[in-house]
């Protein structure tokens, strides 16, 4: 993935450390949208390109920059999302206006859908209504059976606690779809959250509770009891933590492959009614489940035997709640954001009604909206010089992976078949969602967003135990992002992102592959980073290498790992190398194959001549800084350096680049100088 979750989309822009030369970073209040290709007002000509890059390439926009008050960070990412959702606001708009006249049942769910998020009068005035019954069970559990129950019902409603439970793809038999159970169940953003001892966390635990403790006061209870359970939630939720695998340990497919009997599963987790709760999601017993986290798993079945059954009834409340909380009256909603973006992220404003329900929309409904974007936003012209950058970019990864010298030619050669096999999906699907069993009615949003999710859930179980669809994506046409499956070996680039910067039928060749052919490489080197090398031509966890080739492959991931380690995000916070280590990989190798491939789109053909006093291959790196400039709170910079497996923005600019010889040539750097390393990372 070339950027963060959608969740949190934005990129990072923070203090250089070590990288810091003596340019001034500054913010003002101007923000333009940039009408060149590499327009020269962005540069900072008085910050050598071979001793920060990053402000080189982007000092005059920083110059001009400010964070809007309702985003965490500002960059091209936003830049561009901001363009997209301007047009579809205006299809939401229109289908809104539309929904109740309308022949067209896939508009008039998108219009209806739209509508009664928009309606903020009636969510007003039905204030906590809509979740009453909900209340009302959970405050009516008096033993752990009813527990359980809830448990089932609040996972079709999409809430997944104390654990998930999907379908997944079978790691190791790719073309079967099986149940898969993973940790889950916390309000934090990580386990890391409950467990660190440092003052910065002791208070934002502080917090948390006190945010809670808001709700259940929201939600009627008097202080006292809103206090208590506030602090049961925590408790509970200390203990899940504690037993939940860290982010790196994730990174492990092999960590994470557990493939289980039920009879094996009811004795990892033997107070849990698998029977019942199989019935309560409304599916057939599953005969043999991946459970991802053993340890997790058997530490939630021993919480539901020994915590005590008021703990669970205020943790149930306060998911529900949690979860609600965007579909219900201002008072939830405000208190959610204040909590999950203020202080998390350092936000001050939320964003206006139109693009959160905009932004819930192309969640709930993300395929009908794309196919709307797609038939006025992305020409068949784009998608056909993108997949032509595409093979390009795979022609040149395959002649790096011939010249190798420390892999062996039998890993080679499956090497080949890998990157043969290789789908590429551009644009948008060829084969639509069916929507047809989803009900969306007038009003009542909450009710719609229940029937969102209890569509999703049922659509997902119901691919338990049959054959693999390889035709489903995983991203909406206008999400502005990129992605690799290791499981289903492809790269997907949907329609939100093929426009610039990274892709710009207007602009030269040299920016084209510094942005668009840079971001096909990073997705393409995902299939043989640290996770997916792992994983064969059909997506099998296989592990198709070498001992040799491992260890070989290993030494050179290490020296990128411990110098992403070196760079300090923000006060004493460091990036986590080995978190953000298949990122980074993806980084340098996707810049190291896309240069080449664009020097071999000017065989035959003369060297170009500057544009605007840059070279053709200078064009090249500038368009990659700039698809990366970006400032940031500081809040959200230590939130995504503590969650993110992509690292800050502005280290995504001066990392790779700083090991390639092919941008000091560029540039004319010199050994010594701070892009230049001295020990240098090489994989491709």
């Amino acid at each position: 993935m070339i950027a963060p979750d959608r969740r949190i989309r934005a990129r990072l822009l923070v203090t250089l450390a070590a990288f810091f030369c003596l340019c001034t970073w500054q913010t003002l209040v101007a923000q333009e949208a940039q009408s060149r290709p590499i327009d020269p007002a962005n540069i900072d000509t008085t910050c050598a390109p071979c001793k920060d890059f990053a402000l080189f390439a982007n000092g005059g926009w920083l110059k001009r920059a400010t964070i809007p008050g309702d985003q965490p960070a500002w960059g091209s990412f936003n830049e561009l999302q901001d363009a997209n959702f301007a047009a579809l606001h205006s299809i939401l708009d229109s289908a809104a206006a539309e929904a109740r006249t309308t022949k067209n049942p896939n508009t008039r769910k998108l219009g209806l859908f739209y509508a009664s998020c928009m309606d903020s009068s009636s969510i007003e005035t039905a204030g906590i209504k809509p979740l009453a019954h909900d209340l009302a069970l959970i405050a009516g559990i008096h033993d752990r059976p009813e527990i359980q129950t809830t448990l089932a019902r609040l996972k079709r409603y999409g809430i997944s606690v104390p654990f998930g439970f999907s379908s997944r793809q079978d790691a190791k038999n790719s073309s079967r779809v099986i149940a898969g159970i993973g940790q889950s169940g916390l309000g934090l953003p990580d386990r890391d959250y409950y467990l660190r001892a440092d003052t910065g966390s002791v208070a934002l635990r502080e917090k948390y509770v006190a945010h809670i403790t808001t709700m259940f006061r929201l939600a009627g209870d008097d202080s006292s009891a809103a206090a208590k359970g506030a602090e049961a939630v925590l408790s509970l939720e200390n203990a899940l933590a504690q037993a939940s695998m860290t982010r790196v340990e994730q990174r492990n497919p092999d960590s994470t492959y557990h493939l289980l009997s039920i009879a094996e599963v009811r004795k990892l987790a033997p107070d849990i009614n698998w029977n019942a709760y199989f019935t309560g999601i409304g599916i057939a017993p599953a005969t043999e489940i991946n459970v991802s986290q053993p340890r997790f798993l058997a530490a939630a079945d021993s919480l539901l035997r020994e915590a005590p059954v008021t703990t669970w009834k205020s943790y149930l409340r306060w998911h529900l709640l949690a979860n609600s909380a965007s579909a219900l009256d201002a008072r939830f909603d405000d208190e959610s954001f204040r909590f999950n973006s203020g202080v998390l992220t350092g936000v001050t404003q939320q964003h206006p009604r139109w693009r959160r329900c905009l932004e819930r929309t192309d969640r709930s409904l993300g395929e009908i909206l794309g196919q709307a974007y797609v038939e006025t936003h992305f020409t068949p012209e784009a998608k056909a010089r993108a997949l032509q950058m595409v093979k390009n970019v795979q022609a040149e990864f395959r002649s790096r992976l011939k010249a190798l010298t420390w892999m062996s030619d039998a890993t080679k050669q499956k090497a080949y078949a890998k990157l043969n096999a290789i789908v590429n999906k551009i644009g948008y699907p060829d084969k639509w969602r069916d929507y047809s069993a989803l009900q969306i009615t007038p009003g009542d949003f909450l009710h719609n967003t229940r029937q969102v999710a209890a569509f999703a859930t049922a659509r997902d179980l119901a691919k338990i135990g049959k054959p693999l669809d390889r035709s489903e994506w995983g991203m909406t046409p206008p999400t502005v992002n990129a992605y690799y499956s290791s499981s289903l070996n492809e790269i997907v680039f949907p329609a939100g992102i093929m426009q610039p910067p990274f892709f710009n039928p207007q602009a030269d060749d040299a920016v084209n592959y510094g942005g668009m052919g840079a971001v096909i490489g990073h997705e393409l080197t995902h299939g043989f980073d640290d996770q997916g090398r792992k994983f064969d031509a059909r997506g099998n966890l296989s592990g198709w290498w070498s001992d040799a080739d491992a260890a070989a492959f290993t030494s050179r991931a290490d020296i990128v790992a411990d110098q992403f380690d070196g760079y300090v995000a923000v006060d004493s916070l460091h990036v986590n190398g080995h978190l953000t280590l298949g990122e980074n990989l993806a980084d340098l190798g996707g810049l190291t194959i896309a240069y080449g491939a664009y020097r071999r789109s000017l065989e035959g053909k003369p060297e170009p001549e500057k544009l605007d006093g840059y070279t053709g291959p200078q064009r090249f790196f500038l368009a990659w800084a700039q698809v990366w400039r970006n400032v940031a709170r500081p809040e959200y910079t230590r939130l995504l350096v503590n969650t993110n497996p992509h690292a800050p923005a502005v280290f995504r600019i001066i990392g790779p680049l700083s090991n390639m010889p092919e941008f000091a040539e560029a540039f004319s750097c010199k050994p010594g100088d701070t892009m230049v390393r001295e020990m240098r990372a090489e994989v491709w």
